[in-house]
């Protein structure tokens, strides 16, 4: 007989199982530098399936830790949420897991207790936690007897013995674009990233992955979020005083004012633009807009940050950006999965990218519960094409759309159906 335990039973009750939270903002980002050699760009492969079509053998008992009370009870129900969504996606038949605990690690002065307690009431794989804290606590421990994904990502590349990380990570979504930029024949472009440390690691790590497919990264422009007008940052890294300089200086010798379009620099072939959020993008690309209005048109690429359901996107034309397929690009395999969460559970965005990683959580157990020597096959997932890192964390490549007349236009659309 297949059941969810009583645990989830009770939070069923106490919460309404209100679908709710993309990952929390405590969750850590880091990766380490590229390699110096020139690799080729690699994008999301057509021919692989997804691993609903393709299905191993699942563990009988399955436990997955998450914040289900407190500041981070939104983002624990949404992946939650995917997570029992692909469950219940498969026929009765290939529901292979009989019982699924569910353990609020809000609950716990230490997660390593919870992780503790699901072995000992008989877990065969754990998925979480999902806070950066709780996987810190976790990674205390030498090795793990019953296997865990964590729903997050330390600093650390070592690998440690039953412990896989799976996480939401921007640096998939910026590694993601260095490769999108190569396969569209841009070579040579400029950086514009905000001005904290989550920029500076970002702005690093994509001009080292670019680099090492042979791309040039000519300058770069850091701005502060907190502002409205970046038009001295936009002019200073797109060299157009150069222009006004010169407009000035021919103006004063003819004694006379010119009709003049101010013009960007010509050793360019794309922006990368790093937004903090939609309301930045939207300042910045408008911006942008204005100062590049004398010239031929250039791409500009940037992440799921500037990407919303539920705002007017007109503002941000041209734009070519990654993110999940479940948000831009959903294959018929997911069976109109994230349209009936959020049409009984209406959420944003953010949810349903924690949603999606859910619904990954799910089928990475099959995966990882059959792999040999530490190494995993490629395959589609909801979140990206997933594939496992030397360190034993899950990495995406993602999906890519260009936004026209404020709508999404797909740029990959021959994925495996």
């Amino acid at each position: 007989m297949k059941f969810i335990s009583k645990k989830y039973l009770t939070l069923l009750i106490s919460s309404g199982f209100i679908l709710n939270g993309c990952a929390p903002s405590n969750i850590q980002i880091n990766q380490e530098p590229g390699s110096n050699v020139f690799i080729s760009p690699k994008m999301r492969d057509a021919s692989l399936i997804p691993a609903s079509q393709n299905l191993k053998k699942f563990p009988n008992k399955i436990a997955i830790l998450l914040p289900l009370s407190g500041d981070y009870q939104r983002e624990g129900e949404s992946v939650l949420n995917g997570f029992l969504g692909a469950h219940y996606s498969l026929s009765p038949k290939n529901q292979e897991v009989e019982n699924i605990s569910v353990y609020d690690t809000q609950k716990y002065e230490d997660v390593k207790d919870a992780y503790d307690e699901a072995v000992t009431d008989g877990a065969k794989f754990i998925v979480g936690p999902l806070l950066q804290k709780s996987v810190d606590q976790l990674t205390q421990k030498i090795a793990f007897n019953v296997p865990v994904l964590a729903l997050n990502s330390t600093e650390t590349y070592n690998q440690i013995i039953g412990l896989y990380q799976f996480s939401l990570s921007s640096i998939d979504e910026v590694i993601s674009t260095s490769n999108k930029v190569i396969s569209d024949n841009n070579k040579v472009g400029i950086i514009i990233v905000p001005d904290n440390t989550l920029g500076l690691q970002l702005k690093e790590i994509y001009k080292t992955t670019f680099e090492s497919m042979g791309g040039i990264i000519i300058d770069d422009q850091f701005y502060d979020p907190e502002k409205q007008d970046y038009s001295e940052e936009l002019k200073d890294v797109l060299i157009i005083e150069n222009s006004e300089k010169r407009h000035r200086r021919l103006s004063a010798n003819l004694n006379e004012f010119l009709a003049f379009n101010p013009r960007r620099r010509q050793d360019i072939d794309f922006i990368f633009l790093l937004a903090t959020d939609i309301t930045n993008a939207k300042l910045l690309k408008s911006q942008l807009k204005y100062h590049l209005s004398g010239d031929e048109p250039i791409p500009v690429y940037s992440t799921s940050n500037i990407y919303s359901y539920n705002d007017d996107l007109s503002d941000l034309d041209g734009i070519t950006f990654t993110d999940a397929p479940w948000v831009i690009d959903q294959q018929s395999w997911l069976e109109n999965l994230p349209s009936i969460i959020r049409e009984y559970w209406a959420g944003d965005t953010m949810q349903s990218r924690q949603n999606a990683m859910g619904y990954d959580a799910y089928f990475l157990i099959s995966e990882l519960s059959n792999i040999r020597n530490n190494s995993m096959d490629e395959f589609n997932g909801a979140t990206g094409q997933l594939y496992m890192d030397y360190d034993l964390k899950i990495r995406r490549r993602l999906a890519w759309a260009k936004l026209v007349n404020g709508d999404l236009e797909i740029e990959d659309k021959n994925i495996q159906e």
